[in-house]
């Protein structure tokens, strides 16, 4: 067995739960599972930590010697989460929320009430998740950056629509990967021109951070990173939290967008005093098991190595696309030359065939588990697929403990299907 076999299994076993035997059409097959762009099996680690804190999920409120232990996994936490980011330790703050769907919406409610008086333009992009455009949709004049035709972000557009709307764009909100091409943002790029033009730089770092190493704060503030998002259960842990990171300065000038006890210092009929922020974000009960599995994914990530997981993914998708480049029935979306600058991720049409025909085909005769249709990102799946047949595209979105055999059985599968 060579090197890079030992350790495609190394980060195999990191993980639970990745196959299991179910009846095709051909037979009993190991499911395999292409579908980590949406959520990625739990890591082992993870469902040990989960499992070692249950029991004592009881005493989260009580006064007790397990109740202060508790809290204190739950503040450290955020160190974590910080550090792995590469924020600011004394002036950024992370505050959990059950998914960054969740985190992204008490942003831009954060944002509003910053600037609602000032007329404010979000620009973002075609790119985007519905999750990182639906937010400022309702709440803000939201401009788009466009596409190129094959997919990468238009710089040049970017800046021309900061130059015409400056002045009144107070934030460029961008997703730090896309979750149907992969293409990997230059996001401090974008962050240098935003600042330039006055506005702060949201990333959606959803499909980003299990993937690359990300610093918020570089050794050059213009290129700083303001605020990122992520959720938990596509970094390998479940029980569903999410995180919103950004300078506390910014979160104390706002409201949040839920109340309940525990975010104030106190409360009386005709006063009430909100804590500092993140608590004044965190009302009602805590997600606790969810902050734990948070970061001890995380921790786990960092002890692998994000240098290992890159080469190991970097892999797969040059594998993948060199596989079903050869078939001249599949249509894939995004360039196939130069792939550093994506993550493991291809989305694809067969001619002739609805997406939706080509998913299930794959999983009823070949086990293989992906993604079909717009996948959330209707605005561009659709420029995508612009001026074709095709009203969605099938996705493989594929993870460290995936393997080149794996992707043999896909590329058989799509030979055959006429």
């Amino acid at each position: 067995m060579n090197k890079n076999q030992d350790t495609a299994d190394s980060l195999r076993n990191l993980t639970v739960d990745i196959a299991s035997l179910m009846p095709t059409n051909n037979g009993n097959l190991f499911n395999i599972y292409f579908d980590n762009g949406a959520t990625t099996p739990p890591m082992e680690s993870v469902v040990k930590a989960i499992e070692e804190y249950t029991p004592w999920y009881k005493y989260v409120a009580t006064n007790s010697l397990k109740a202060d232990f508790l809290s204190s996994l739950y503040e450290r936490g955020r160190k974590t989460i910080k550090r792995f980011v590469g924020a600011n330790l004394e002036n950024d703050i992370a505050i959990y929320t059950k998914n960054s769907t969740e985190a992204i919406n008490i942003l831009s409610n954060v944002i509003w009430m910053r600037h609602y008086k000032q007329n404010p333009v979000v620009i973002t992009t075609y790119m985007e998740h519905l999750s990182d455009y639906l937010p400022w949709k309702f709440r803000f004049e939201t401009i788009l950056v466009d596409v190129l035709p094959d997919g990468r972000l238009s710089m040049q557009d970017l800046e021309h629509k900061l130059w015409q709307y400056r002045q009144r764009v107070k934030l460029v909100a961008v997703t730090g990967a896309s979750n149907v091409t992969g293409y990997v943002n230059p996001i401090h790029d974008i962050a240098r021109l935003a600042h330039q033009y006055g506005a702060e730089i949201f990333v959606d770092g959803a499909q980003l951070v299990q993937h690359r190493t990300v610093c918020m704060r570089t050794a050059d503030p213009a290129e700083h990173i303001d605020y990122l998002s992520f959720s938990s259960h596509k970094i390998y842990a479940p029980a569903f939290s999410g995180v919103l990171i950004g300078p506390q300065k910014a979160f104390d000038a706002a409201l949040p967008l839920y109340f309940g006890a525990g975010m104030e210092t106190f409360a009386t009929d005709y006063e009430i005093k909100l804590k500092k922020s993140p608590a004044r974000y965190e009302g009602g009960s805590n997600n606790l098991l969810g902050a734990i599995a948070t970061s001890c994914a995380l921790l786990t990530i960092d002890q692998t190595g994000m240098s290992a997981i890159r080469k190991q993914e970097q892999d797969l998708l040059a594998y993948g696309i060199s596989l079903l480049s050869q078939n001249p029935n599949v249509i894939i979306y995004g360039d196939t030359g130069y792939l550093e600058d994506r993550i493991p991720m291809i989305s694809f049409n067969v001619q002739g065939k609805t997406c939706k025909e080509t998913a299930d085909y794959l999983y009823d005769n070949y086990g293989l588990i992906t993604k079909n249709g717009l996948i959330g990102s209707n605005l561009y799946v659709q420029k995508l697929t612009e001026g074709t047949p095709y009203d969605g595209v099938v996705r493989v979105s594929m993870a460290f403990f995936n393997q080149r055999f794996e992707l043999d059985r896909l590329a058989e599968a799509l030979m055959g299907f006429q």
